[in-house]
């Protein structure tokens, strides 16, 4: 892997212990890289979120919905649209 690995404890149910067991065999994998590939999923998902609420928080070249609509029908009525 290349990496330092960190030994964490999770507790699952037994089901969830289960259905994991199972689908590491089927992939011929093992649970530790499914919990691993499933944490990496989550936390790129975060940062997917952190980068677009900074994305919609700049205001730059932004305009109103109200100001759009203006524009917009200023464009039809020049055929531009």
């Amino acid at each position: 892997m290349g990496t330092n690995l960190k030994r964490t404890t999770i507790f699952l149910t037994e089901e969830q212990h289960e259905r994991l067991r199972r689908l590491a065999f089927e992939q011929c994998t093992s649970m530790a890289k499914l919990i691993r590939d499933a944490t990496l999923e989550v936390l790129e998902d975060e940062e997917d979120i952190e980068e677009g609420l900074k994305a919609l928080a700049d205001k730059k070249d932004t305009v109103t919905w109200k100001e759009y609509r203006r524009r917009r029908k200023e464009r039809e009525l020049r055929g531009e649209l």
